[in-house]
């Protein structure tokens, strides 16, 4: 990679803008979506920082490089660009440090900001990232946090984070060569001009950002000024670097690489690829060549390539960039490779085969190479059977009619289009008969002192996969006729031995018998017979 300037690329647009309409939308009510929207952009503008941090790793090491091969050269922009990550670092790491500083004192965590952190890298209770936060939309606690209980521009956190800021840019500043200066200060944070808030009140560059913000909007705020901050150090490193004359390096090998934004295309899609040069003069012009088609360089001083996605099926390619020196042109070649697939869908009951009246079926369903918020699941078949989504990829399916099969259909919005990616048919069943017990027994020999501490029965629904809950609705006791109650037939309307029961057990003698018969069995679908027909112990 080269010296060249890092202009905005259309993600960091994208979430520049979002940042702009959430803080306007401060002035309403903070519903679940606002909110959930901060959360989004919170967690976007993380990945973002990676990338650029990723980026400017690559900036250092094309620095080092120059260095090692010639030193006397480079020392002095080199010792620089030392300096400028020295202080990016210092003040990322107090960003990040007050950031979870902000979430911890708001949380109440007690493990302070390792535990915030921990909660937001690694998750807890399902969720990961910024989701995890509780108080999204505390206002209070919050504000004292960033301007303290003054709440000014010269009080709290804010007031310390403007004064690191303000350093940081005056020493990278000091360090920019003369003629990157304008560029340099055109990146860098204003924090000196008064700005107008919603009802026209001149605030400062604290007040601005963190009076009245909610805990997700000031994240959002902390996240993009650390962009904004590694922006201004991948723009002041390559500056260093273009100031030194790049015809005295030695490179010993120059390799072109393709990257991808994806390898794995649906049909119908694009597949998308910058080519780079890992050495080269960033003020000449490439040029590049594939299949016999020309591609245009763009200003960061890559090749885009874009090509169709038709037939099914792995894809090889190669191709040719031109590097013009002060000799000519020299070519690289480079080559890469992707795979168009079909649409489709895998639909998978996450706990059996079939689906079950009167209980949530779990579905989980995924399409190679879609957002699991593009997906568009329905289903069909039953005219009271309804499915809804519970996560990333999981939905509840809830069905009516017995004997009847239904199918849950995928679609999905590929490309500005609705494309359907597959269905799979369910048969459904009623819930089946489950066996009772008394206790751990179905008939037999006991003792009648064992028998009668048994206190009742219960529902055995060992062997059904799902988590439902049984409970015996009645039953009946009666006993052989040579037990002295020939005839007799008692009556529990739940699963317990009623007293009468209990005192007759405890009267039986070795050899005589205790029926229990007409049990009966409630559930998620309604009071039905249990699957034995009667119980029969015998006194031993």
């Amino acid at each position: 990679m080269g010296a060249t300037n890092c202009p905005e690329t259309p993600r960091q647009k994208m979430i520049g803008m979002m940042y702009l309409v959430y803080t306007a939308m401060l002035a309403l009510n903070v519903s679940a979506e606002i909110l959930n929207g901060f959360v989004t952009v919170g967690d976007s503008m993380d990945v973002t920082n990676k990338l650029l941090i990723s980026k400017t790793v690559g900036a250092y090491q094309m620095f080092e490089n120059a260095y090692n091969n010639d030193p006397a050269k480079v020392e002095e922009n080199w010792n620089k660009a030392q300096e400028v990550k020295k202080a990016t670092d210092e003040l990322v790491a107090y960003i990040d440090d007050l950031k979870y500083d902000l979430i911890a004192s708001v949380e109440g965590y007690k493990g302070g900001k390792a535990e915030a952190k921990k909660n937001i890298e690694q998750g807890s209770e399902g969720k990961i990232g910024y989701g995890t936060i509780k108080k999204k939309d505390n206002v209070s606690e919050t504000v004292n946090f960033m301007l303290g209980s003054e709440q000014n521009e010269n009080s709290g956190r804010a007031a310390e984070l403007k004064k690191r800021i303000d350093a940081y840019q005056t020493k990278m500043m000091n360090l920019c060569a003369d003629r990157y200066k304008d560029q340099l200060k055109a990146m860098q944070i204003d924090t000196k001009s008064q700005r107008k808030n919603a009802e026209g009140r001149d605030l400062g560059w604290s007040m601005y950002n963190f009076y009245q913000g909610i805990l997700v909007a000031d994240i959002v705020v902390l996240n993009k000024l650390k962009s904004e901050i590694k922006n201004q150090e991948f723009d002041l490193v390559n500056n260093l670097y273009s100031d030194i004359s790049a015809d005295d390096f030695k490179f010993d090998k120059v390799v072109a690489k393709v990257i991808p934004k994806e390898t794995y295309i649906m049909q119908g899609g694009s597949y998308e690829a910058d080519v780079i040069v890992a050495a080269y003069d960033s003020r000449s012009q490439l040029r590049g060549e594939l299949a016999g088609a020309s591609l245009t360089a763009t200003d960061s001083g890559t090749l885009r390539l874009k090509m169709g996605a038709g037939a099914l099926g792995p894809k090889r390619y190669s191709g040719r960039v031109f590097v013009k020196k002060e000799s000519g042109e020299v070519p690289y070649d480079f080559s890469g490779e992707y795979f168009v697939a079909a649409p489709s869908a895998t639909i998978a009951a996450t706990k059996m085969n079939v689906m079950y009246i009167g209980v949530d079926n779990p579905i989980a369903v995924g399409a190679p190479g879609v957002r699991s918020e593009d997906l568009i699941v329905s289903i069909s078949g039953d005219p009271g059977a309804t499915i809804r989504k519970v996560g990333t990829g999981e939905y509840i399916a809830n069905v009516k009619t017995q004997g009847k099969k239904v199918s849950v259909n995928v679609s999905a919005k590929i490309a500005g289009q609705i494309k359907n990616l597959g269905s799979q048919e369910y048969r459904v069943k009623v819930i089946p008969q489950f066996t009772a017990k008394v206790g751990t027994y179905d008939g037999g020999r006991i003792a009648a002192a064992s028998l009668a501490a048994q206190g009742g029965l219960r529902v055995d629904v060992s062997g059904f996969d799902f988590p439902v809950k049984y409970s015996i609705a009645s039953f009946e006791m009666g006993f052989s006729s040579n037990s002295g109650d020939a005839g007799t037939t008692l009556r529990a309307n739940n699963g317990s031995f009623t007293p009468e029961m209990v005192a007759r057990i405890n009267k039986l003698r070795k050899g005589q018998r205790v029926f229990i018969q007409d049990i009966r069995v409630k559930g998620p679908d309604g009071i039905k017979p249990a699957a034995n027909k009667y119980i029969l112990f015998t006194i031993q």
